[in-house]
């Protein structure tokens, strides 16, 4: 199993979800902050195959990913690092009935060698199968009591009420959170319930950010499932949002539209 040259960072993982959003959402954070990639991680034929070019980041100054390649193969699985940030990349679902086996064999291991500080956990889940559709767009778990440094009862905070405010402001006082079981169903979540329901049975400092989202241009859920979890590490926002490259492709070239284009509109 992988073990990283950095212990202790914080680990991204974004759930295959409804719309992708948690993948759009990390990419976007890992362009933005310049996270070079690291390696792929074997996932043991867990994943379905998935093969595509790579976009990496462009590189700090003096850091050690200006020797490494800026293209290359992108794979199921991948992992971004630097000495404070880890975000594993998931970009194929789990084989029909491996989830369990996927966070067993794959996840646990890999978590447990690498000791991260704490594991954030980015998901999406089908907001036109809700059965509260008046609920909040936002639900936030935490398996984590920073007051006693430890593993508490699994705990809710509703973080679209800080969206306003995303820089750290030490002087705020933190928010309180309210005692919370955990969901029993979140469609098109993917591993989501079971990977949080193994955090707790393996005392792992968890907590993740759930998104109600619909399928369709979700560009704007990304950038603010990304400010989310910004907020909830307490991170400053970067002076700007780089996306990758291939965004401006998602939906086909813009076509110029008048008279001597041949296009209406």
């Amino acid at each position: 199993m992988m073990e990283l040259p950095n212990k202790g960072t914080i680990l991204i993982l974004p759930a295959v979800s409804s719309a992708n959003v948690p993948q759009l959402a990390v990419d976007l954070l890992v362009h933005s902050f310049r996270i070079p990639f690291y390696s792929l991680l074997d996932h043991g034929g867990l994943l379905y195959p998935f093969a595509g070019p790579r976009e990496d980041p462009a590189p700090l100054e003096n850091d050690t990913a200006t020797q490494l390649p800026k293209n290359g193969i992108a794979s199921s699985l991948e992992v971004y690092h630097s000495s404070s940030v880890t975000c594993l990349i998931q970009r194929s679902p789990t084989l029909p009935a491996s989830r369990g086996l996927f966070i067993s064999k794959v996840l646990l291991p890999f978590i447990q060698r690498n000791r991260f500080s704490r594991i954030f956990l980015l998901s999406s889940t089908d907001a036109s199968r809700r059965s509260d559709p008046g609920g909040q767009k936002v639900t936030s778990i935490s398996l984590f009591d920073r007051s006693l440094q430890g593993i508490s009862t699994p705990t809710i905070l509703d973080l679209s009420r800080k969206i306003a405010k995303l820089s750290v402001d030490e002087s705020t006082p933190q928010p309180e959170y309210e005692e919370y079981a955990l969901p029993s169903r979140l469609p098109g979540s993917g591993i989501t319930l079971q990977f949080l329901n193994v955090a707790v049975s393996h005392n792992l400092p968890t907590s993740s950010v759930i998104l109600y989202v619909y399928e369709g241009d979700n560009f704007a859920d990304a950038y603010y499932m990304a400010e989310l979890a910004l907020s909830a590490l307490e991170i400053a926002s970067p002076p700007a949002w780089t996306p990758p490259p291939s965004w401006d492709g998602v939906y086909g070239k813009k076509q110029k539209v008048g008279l001597e284009y041949g296009l209406y509109g």
